[in-house]
């Protein structure tokens, strides 16, 4: 393939993708810069367009920008009314780019451009990123996201549940299976790091990476660690961002609030840290796990979601009940240093068989040439490969 990214060169179908997103904060917006590059080297420049929030140009990664993706922002004052301006950015951008596939991040995406009329002969994908309903919150509340989603699962050429416990969870609410293919997040290997952060302490080094939103956890964390002072050194990387009026986190002397850090500085902080800890209550699937695995890094987490997939139910990893800080300060003051270190090797090899970004791009790929042969009445070929958490193909009951 040429510089410019040529499909007719390598075989693959000339298409144009467009992304659309209602927020890019977090893990969508990772798994958005593991996934565009790659499609623009494969598509072509101009083939690939993303549709994303004018307040939250922050959160674009170099590697994005640099791709040569087409990027287009839209006003978001607020979720709700940001989900209006979104709808009309969509349809002027639809109109002149023309996509053959609209792919939609996060239930407010999702929502939108399943409203709309297609105009055109586009395919439809939705990929709710974890689950609105499977928020804790009032059972009405619940009851109505899961209807919604139900509902507009019809209006969906497919939707990516990026876990097996995603897929299960929709499944469960009457999403037909049909609809539904399973294809888990990945991330690009890359080389370890020349140059650890420096950390300099004889204590355990725990590394918590997220949202200091109520969802990530990291006050069950802190209520964790505040009796093991002595024996621990934490490091929090990240910022509230959905939940900003919701600080409830102590100032511990041995906690160090880092901010947001380009990937590359939270790749030395990994390669410094002893264990990361993903305490989320709830979690389609936790990304920064595999993160870790790939870094060799190893991991404690909530037995949630997609997490228990990842460590495979604790064998990769340290489990322990979501919002149970006792069981995790119990968890952390044994942890032994040896047991850490004949992790290493085994928690890498998993990342490697399964959560590699060039075996999740393919399965999309997979997935964008089985729709839109089904558009012009061709049979496709199966999306399938072995589910990481369960023996049988991704997509099935």
């Amino acid at each position: 393939m040429d510089a410019g990214g040529n499909p007719a060169a390598t075989g693959l179908p000339a298409m144009r993708v467009l992304h659309v997103c209602d927020s890019i904060a977090g893990g969508t917006g990772t798994y958005l810069t593991e996934l565009i590059p790659e499609q623009v080297r494969r598509l072509g420049r101009g083939n690939v367009c993303l549709i994303a929030p004018d307040s939250q140009t922050d959160y674009f990664e170099a590697a994005l920008l640099d791709s040569g993706v087409r990027i287009e922002t839209f006003r978001r004052p607020s979720r709700a009314s940001g989900l209006y301006f979104l709808r009309n950015a969509i349809e002027g951008i639809v109109s002149d780019f023309r996509p053959d596939i609209v792919h939609a991040h996060s239930t407010g995406a999702g929502i939108v451009t399943r409203l709309i009329p297609a105009r055109g002969a586009y395919k439809r994908i939705y990929c709710a990123h974890g689950w609105s309903f499977d928020i804790p919150g009032s059972r009405m509340r619940r009851s109505l996201i899961s209807f919604a989603e139900r509902m507009l699962a019809y209006r969906a050429d497919r939707i990516v549940a990026i876990s097996c416990f995603e897929h299960d969870r929709g499944v469960a609410i009457g999403i037909p299976p049909e609809k539904i293919v399973t294809i888990p997040n990945g991330v690009a290997d890359r080389p370890p790091v020349e140059r650890p952060a420096e950390w300099p302490t004889d204590r355990l080094k725990i590394l918590f990476v997220g949202r200091f939103d109520r969802q990530k956890g990291l006050d069950i964390l802190l209520d964790a660690v505040e009796p093991l002072g002595e024996r621990v050194s934490v490091r929090a990387v990240g910022a509230p961002v959905v939940d900003k009026d919701w600080v409830h986190y102590p100032r511990l002397p041995f906690v160090k609030y880092l901010g947001w850090l380009h990937r590359d500085e939270v790749a030395a902080q990994m390669a410094a840290a002893d264990i990361l800890v993903v305490p989320s209550r709830w979690e389609g699937f936790g990304l920064v796990a595999v993160e870790a695995l790939r870094a060799s890094l190893p991991v404690v987490a909530a037995s949630v979601g997609g997490l228990t997939e990842i460590l495979d139910h604790g064998q990769y990893g340290f489990l322990f009940p979501a919002g149970d800080s006792l069981t995790l300060r119990r968890l952390l003051d044994e942890l032994a240093p040896e047991r850490l270190a004949a992790m290493r090797r085994d928690i890498r090899a998993r990342y490697l068989e399964l959560y590699t970004a060039d075996r999740m791009i393919d399965e999309i790929h997979e997935l964008y040439e089985a729709v839109l042969k089904e558009g012009r009445g061709e049979r496709p070929a199966m999306v399938s490969t072995a589910s990481p958490a369960a023996e049988r193909p991704f997509g099935s009951p």
